[in-house]
């Protein structure tokens, strides 16, 4: 079916990348390079890969993607970057249609590391915890911009989302970590987030470290008891919590013991 497309009242004769832009039917992957392709490149790659099939965009190849962040980083000459690859769907606007191609595109600016403790604000609405969306890295990010937005307007960094059963999840943009004396506990994926790179490789470091990991479905009470949490995603690495809504948390030095073994493996010390 031939579709006619007109931007600002002028006919639009490029090929565009319609679905992304009407559905958020496309992936992403962020991540921080500093000298070079960070240590876990190909969980980001088989992440994107899954979540492709499971939208039905073509996915363009291993090799595609990363010579498409290599000649970015070439061109933009930063050394420590902020890096965000779009898979973006194209085909017709019908919206139950199946994807038809794909558009990658790579965004590079100067990433500037948070180096203080966060303040979060737990999100005024609940996630679903059986939405499919939520374990893809999604273009459809509208919950999670109303939320950061919502959470800065009240004078905080970052929101945590509980779901539908008043059960953690996550943060906007990142995993939700806290230690109950010395277990560290975390969200399943049962309660509807997504499986992020970084809190993978937390969960093995931890337990490598012979911590006691625990992922279960957790109330707010028990991050407030807690004797210290922190977020984890693939440009902060691990960062400390210092407030959740009003109530102050506690650094923990198994938190500094966890952090610094991220930090080595990621080669960013």
């Amino acid at each position: 079916m031939k579709e006619f497309i007109f931007l600002n009242g002028e006919p639009f004769k490029e090929r565009f990348p319609l679905r992304s832009l009407f559905y958020g039917e496309g992936l992403f992957e962020t991540l921080r390079w500093k000298g070079g392709l960070p240590f876990f490149w190909n969980k980001h790659i088989e992440r994107m890969k899954k979540g492709a099939g499971v939208l039905g965009i073509p996915f363009p190849g291993d090799k595609a993607v990363k010579e498409s962040v290599e000649n970015a980083i070439l061109d933009s000459q930063i050394p420590d970057a902020y890096v965000k690859i779009c898979l973006l769907s194209q085909g017709t606007s019908i919206f139950y249609e199946n994807p038809e191609g794909y558009s990658l595109l790579v965004i590079v600016r100067e990433y500037k590391p948070t180096l203080e403790p966060v303040r979060a604000q737990v999100s005024s609405f609940r996630r679903s915890s059986t939405s499919p969306i939520l374990k893809l890295k999604s273009l459809n990010y509208l919950e999670n911009i109303l939320a950061r937005r919502e959470a800065r307007k009240l004078g905080f960094d970052e929101a945590i989302f509980l779901n539908d059963k008043e059960v953690l999840c996550e943060a906007s943009a990142s995993n939700l970590f806290w230690f109950e004396r010395e277990t560290l506990c975390t969200p399943s994926l049962e309660c509807g987030l997504l499986p992020g790179v970084i809190r993978g490789v937390v969960i093995e470091i931890a337990r490598e470290m012979e911590i006691e990991v625990k992922e279960g479905r957790f109330g707010l009470d028990s991050l407030k008891s807690s004797v210290g949490g922190f977020f984890t995603n693939s440009l902060i690495g691990a960062i400390a919590i210092a407030h959740i809504n009003r109530f102050k948390l506690p650094i923990p030095q198994q938190f500094t013991m966890v952090q610094t073994a991220l930090l080595e493996k990621l080669g960013w010390v």
